[in-house]
């Protein structure tokens, strides 16, 4: 008896020593206190696990985008005209040479042009003159532009995006009383584990009754199609969606189905046409 009873305390003991080896071997899921934040955070208390169940934890986030004025005037200036001004930025960002010609523009075109450079003289992130007779603007790059080449490259569509998906979703919920939202703005997220800084950057999310919203922008040529068909199906299940906003009007949605593409000129109506499908009224 005494040795069956010393056989069975073996046998659980060697049970426990194997599960105590398993347990060394488990990762740690501790959270970072960054994300901790977040978890605990009232505002994202739907946020945060509808993250974390795609295997991401939120690090950093905007509840309230804060643009000043003034920027937020120059990105939708630079939004309207933007077919005008690209090349000009182009060059002003990336060229060698400090000239752009305009012998063949239009006065329209040039008017356009004359104007954006007094703008950013005034922001002394240029000086310039025009040579009437060479029909060639001359330009200096200055000290001041330093660090703005990702506004002036993306980010002021970014501003112009979210200007205009918060105006659709206030009219939305204004003709439908009660209906609630709350948007979330620059998040990162961080895979568990990773030794990364941040694995994934958002422009926006926006909360809603029974999903969630991602919107990506895209101001240039290049879509990155293969990284907007992957979020398209890490996030895209039930009411929630991931859409990506482009500049180029010439795109036709339909033929991207079922990914989601919104261009500027249409963004308010296309989003608004969403809402309603998915949120239609009684």
């Amino acid at each position: 008896m005494r040795l069956i009873k010393q056989q069975f305390l073996d046998y659980l003991s060697d049970i426990i020593d194997r599960e105590k080896a398993s347990l060394d071997n488990t990762p740690n899921f501790e959270i970072s206190e960054e994300a901790e934040k977040f978890r605990n955070s009232r505002s994202t208390k739907k946020l945060f696990p509808f993250f974390e169940d795609k295997g991401y934890h939120i690090i950093s986030l905007t509840e309230k985008q804060s643009i000043p004025r003034e920027r937020s005037q120059l990105a939708s200036l630079l939004t309207k005209n933007r077919k005008i001004l690209f090349p000009f930025i182009k060059v002003l960002i990336h060229g060698k040479d400090e000239t752009f010609p305009v012998e063949n523009e239009s006065q329209e075109t040039l008017t356009c042009l004359l104007n954006i450079c007094k703008n950013f003289s005034d922001r002394k992130w240029i000086s310039y003159g025009y040579n009437k007779k060479e029909k060639i603007i001359n330009f200096k790059r200055l000290g001041d532009l330093k660090g703005e080449e990702q506004f002036l490259t993306g980010i002021y569509g970014e501003y112009e995006t979210a200007k205009l998906i918060e105006q659709a979703l206030q009219e939305f919920a204004k003709e439908k009383n009660g209906f609630k939202y709350k948007i979330f703005h620059d998040i990162k997220l961080k895979k568990l584990h990773s030794q990364k800084q941040n694995d994934m950057q958002l422009d926006l999310a926006v909360q809603l009754p029974e999903g969630f919203y991602i919107f990506e922008t895209k101001m240039g040529k290049t879509l990155a199609i293969d990284k907007w068909v992957d979020r398209t199906r890490l996030f895209a299940s039930g009411k929630n969606r991931f859409i990506t906003c482009c500049a180029d009007e010439t795109l036709n949605p339909k033929i991207f189905q079922p990914f989601r593409l919104f261009n500027l000129e249409q963004l308010k109506t296309q989003l608004t046409d969403l809402l309603q499908k998915d949120y239609p009224s009684p």
